[in-house]
């Protein structure tokens, strides 16, 4: 077990080190195997055998999909129309702002794609046209960017279900309420800041309803064609037309044409980058894949998550206070690591335990996906901070503490609510798919 334990030191080191994660895995794989004496050759088709999955086959897909409508100028439509309907509120233009980055994650799934795509646009209109401290501007808009983790689909979701054997669709729906529960706080607690900065403009009076119609019906009609990709995805998934790999492939057929011919943002040029970044992107995620489910393999060989449960249960055996404890591990995992990494890490590992205590498995898709969601928000790694520190062109000191505040008083409620109140996670799936859906599939 001091193997074991110098092993995973030695990852969260690299990580911390700047080293990739694909070669992170790959080197504490080689070192543990040596030490321990495993055969790699018994452990590499284990890997084959789980990369050749189907479901693994959406991520890929839905990256493709989103860098396309991310090169394709979806969003300055989507933006628009949502500040059509909210932006006279006091906070409107942030509050459309959130809804966007919710709105794109049902189209990418990725929420370093949301910051990047909608902050872009955004963060310099709340910072010159509303009055928007740029610090707070940034931080509003890189906690929003997590939401697209917990909005269908979700690429923490896809991993998740792929490790766990868990259903995908399931997974999709389990993280559909703490999205929009999240996504409501967000836009109070905007509402609340914003009457606290006497620098932002003061939102336009109402129009009569006729006008008020005419430009949501005007901007509703320029951006129905983005509008339709998530309902095209989760249509057809919900609808049990599509498995969620043929709804990724969908999306990507739909969005080539939409991308060139509708909104006119795609060129034959940046759609080659857009393939070539796609390309980068999911070649570095599937190298991380194979030799984490290699590195999975032999924890579990070595016991390590039936160790971890014994632990925890031998402190206490309170249902309550071990879900108090996972998401204290998960908290750890958060700060250290970005979702995808720390969802391969932490899936195996707890689920176990989760399985041990009768937390179903759909429930857990959402108590583990909100954790690292929030993770992203949190130092020292804090991905979306720094991503928004760069794409605001501010600093983190000015970042940090506004970050800190969607953290506590937006995250961290969302959390709790999904770990201690089930129905949240649980009541559209079962809704959807039956009673059965929440039973352990191993």
């Amino acid at each position: 077990m001091l193997i074991i334990g110098l092993s995973l030191g030695l990852l969260i080191v690299l990580f911390l080190s700047g080293v990739p994660v694909a070669f992170a895995f790959a080197l504490v794989v080689v070192l543990m195997s040596s030490i321990l004496g495993y055969d790699l050759n018994f452990l590499l088709p284990y890997a084959f055998e789980r990369m050749s999955s189907m479901i693994i086959l959406s991520i890929p897909l839905f990256i493709i999909a989103g860098l396309i409508m991310e090169r394709g100028n979806i969003t300055r439509p989507l933006i628009d129309f949502v500040n059509s309907v909210v932006g006279r509120i006091r906070g409107g233009l942030g509050a459309a702002g959130t809804i966007a980055d919710a709105i794109f994650g049902a189209i990418s799934g990725s929420a370093a794609a949301a910051i990047a795509c909608i902050g872009t646009i955004m963060i310099p209109r709340l910072v010159e046209e509303e009055g928007y401290p740029r610090g707070y501007a940034s931080s509003l808009m890189s906690a929003a960017a997590g939401i697209a983790l917990l909005i269908p689909p979700s690429f923490s979701m896809i991993l998740y279900g792929w490790i766990t054997y868990t259903s995908i669709t399931a997974c999709f729906l389990a993280g559909a309420l703490p999205g929009v529960l999240l996504t409501t706080i967000f836009i109070t607690i905007n509402w609340v800041m914003v009457g606290r900065y006497h620098e932002v403009k003061k939102p336009p009076a109402w129009p009569g309803i006729k006008q008020a119609s005419r430009e949501i019906g005007r901007t509703g009609w320029r951006a129905l064609p983005a509008l339709f990709m998530p309902i095209l995805i989760l249509g057809t998934i919900y609808g049990g037309i599509a498995t969620p790999t043929e709804a990724a492939a969908v999306a990507v057929i739909y969005a080539i044409p939409v991308g060139f011919l509708v909104y006119r943002g795609l060129t034959p040029r940046n759609f080659a980058a857009a393939l070539i970044e796609a390309s980068t992107n999911i070649g570095a995620i599937m190298v991380a894949l194979f030799f984490a489910m290699i590195l999975g393999r032999m924890l579990v060989m070595e016991n390590v998550p039936q160790a971890i449960a014994a632990f925890m249960t031998s402190i206490t055996e309170n249902k309550y206070l071990l879900l108090l404890m996972v998401n204290a591990f998960l908290f750890l995992v958060g700060m250290f690591m970005d979702d995808i990494t720390g969802m391969i890490i932490s899936a195996p590992l707890l689920f176990p335990i989760i399985k041990e205590i009768g937390i179903s498995p759909v429930h857990f898709a959402a108590i583990i996906t909100t954790n690292l969601t929030m993770g992203l928000m949190t130092p020292p790694m804090a991905p979306l901070v720094f991503l928004g520190q760069m794409i605001g062109k501010t600093t983190f000191p000015d970042m940090i503490k506004t970050s800190m505040l969607f953290v506590f008083l937006g995250y961290m409620p969302v959390v709790l609510i999904t770990t201690y109140w089930a129905p949240i996670a649980e009541w559209l799936p079962v809704l959807a798919l039956g009673e059965k859906i929440l039973i352990p599939a191993y």
